[in-house]
């Protein structure tokens, strides 16, 4: 009688590790369609069918608010630069352009453009939303045209927000002590609407500084 009682443990122990092994390949083998960037966009403006494809990956590696459906991403516009193969997060787009902190409101003759840049290169972090700044674009090596050099493509362009990697506004300080610090991500610069194709012809072969300007 008493031998009966190791075998019903290890019994159960086996029916305990099937089922551990089963719901382990279950999630294993689970899959997901989420939404992500079909070609850079490296303006503020609604996404379009165009813009977006749909890849299936590991169910534990979509995001919670990652968007599932083309249908569901259309005509919401981005909040900061995405890029080709970037998951579209819910957090990271909204149902119209956000509205930017320097109060600054765009002209019919103007368009908001996100220069992607790291604090280092945005004046150590200290670019603000309402301030005058200089744009350099330096080619990176390989990328550009042969012989293109550092160039200045903007002077005394208006800030209108700092974006950090979520594509939310750029904030230097933690929420909460589990939350980090944001990084610069980009900096929305108001440009003129005969600007746009020289300046987004240097955005994938390019880095770029930001020069704040003083006070006038």
């Amino acid at each position: 009688m008493n031998l009966l009682v190791p075998r019903r443990v290890l019994f159960g122990v086996a029916i305990a590790a099937g089922c551990l092994a089963a719901a382990l390949y279950y999630a294993a083998t689970q899959r997901s369609d989420v939404v992500v960037m079909a070609r850079d966009m490296p303006d503020l403006r609604a996404l379009t069918r165009d813009d977006l494809e749909v890849r299936t990956v590991a169910a534990e590696l979509a995001p919670e608010d990652a968007l599932h459906r083309v249908d569901d991403a259309i005509g919401l516009v981005p909040r900061g630069p995405l890029v080709r193969g970037q998951l579209v997060l819910g957090r990271a787009v909204g149902s119209e352009l956000a509205d930017f902190r320097s109060g600054q409101t765009l002209d019919p003759g103007s368009r908001a453009l996100a220069i992607p840049v790291s604090a280092v290169n945005a004046v150590g972090g200290a670019v603000v939303p309402g301030a005058r700044v200089d744009v350099i674009a330096v080619p990176i090596a390989g990328r550009g045209p042969t012989g293109r050099v550092a160039e200045v493509l903007l002077t005394a362009a208006v800030v209108l927000d700092v974006r950090g990697e979520s594509g939310a506004p750029y904030s230097q300080r933690a929420t909460s002590a589990a939350v980090s610090i944001d990084r610069i991500a980009s900096v929305v610069i108001a440009i003129p609407a005969v600007d746009e194709a020289r300046i987004a012809d240097h955005l994938a072969t390019s880095t770029f500084v930001i020069a704040l300007l003083g006070a006038r």
